[in-house]
């Protein structure tokens, strides 16, 4: 065999072993209250959560928020610029077809934007500012929306929900507005590894983040921090509902 063709051999397997790490680098979350799990990047890190707290509630220790994890990218977190995820749980129960169509109608009034229904492939493959995007069969739906800038220019929210067994859980993606195209594929990756089968066990010897439930603590949703504005009250007042309905289904 040539040097050449020797060379080009170890190249080529070389990058296959960068190829197969990259594409198992990845953490895992699991959320206790929410019952399931998603990865991701190992470029990202879940922050502590007093300086998350302290985040959300812009310092005012009388404002409680209720998220279940902040992600950021470990380059940009201590400032919270650059991309970041802010996760909530609404653990309203299973919704049936109809109240999964109300949530639907409600953002597609709310925010005063069509629906368009797309494959499960489809799903967040490109940015949409001009419908509410619904993923039928996965039981997921994205709206993109601008949210107030920062010193590093405009920023955008991308919220995906995923409907599931237990309710419905929210990752709202944070990045600046000139990066979200390319942002876009690890977001997806995100919300696409959500799960709700128990772990493997090689999976559970690893560096799993898990949630810190405090038990009894009183804390509201308060959507105006994440979007900038009350935009989703609508969707909170049915969430509401639904809670009451279901409490008062129970003996």
């Amino acid at each position: 065999m040539r040097l050449s063709q020797t060379r080009t051999l170890i190249g080529l397997f070389a990058l296959i072993v960068v190829l197969l790490a990259a594409s198992v680098t990845a953490e895992i979350f699991e959320s206790f209250n929410g019952q399931f799990h998603f990865a991701y990047p190992d470029s990202w890190l879940q922050i502590d959560y007093v300086t998350a707290d302290v985040y959300l509630s812009r310092g005012n220790p009388d404002q409680e928020v209720d998220f279940e994890a902040v992600f950021s990218e470990k380059k940009a977190f201590a400032v919270f610029q650059g991309q970041y995820l802010i996760l909530t749980v609404d653990t309203v129960g299973p919704l049936t077809t109809e109240q999964r169509d109300s949530v639907i109608n409600s953002m597609s009034n709310e925010f005063d934007r069509p629906v368009k229904e797309v494959a499960s492939d489809a799903f967040m493959m490109a940015t949409c500012r001009d419908s509410i995007v619904f993923d039928r069969a996965g039981g997921r739906v994205v709206v993109e929306t601008e949210v107030p800038g920062d010193q590093s220019g405009p920023r955008v929210n991308l919220l995906a929900m995923k409907f599931y067994d237990r309710g419905i859980a929210n990752f709202y993606f944070y990045s600046p507005a000139g990066d979200v195209a390319a942002n876009l594929p690890v977001y997806r990756e995100m919300v696409m590894s959500f799960s709700t089968e128990q772990l493997q066990p090689t999976a559970q010897s690893g560096a799993i983040k898990v949630a810190d439930i405090e038990s009894g603590r009183n804390k509201t949703r308060n959507y105006s921090l994440f979007f900038g504005g009350p935009i989703l009250i609508v969707i909170l007042i049915l969430i509401i509902q639904l809670r009451r309905k279901r409490k008062r289904s129970q003996p």
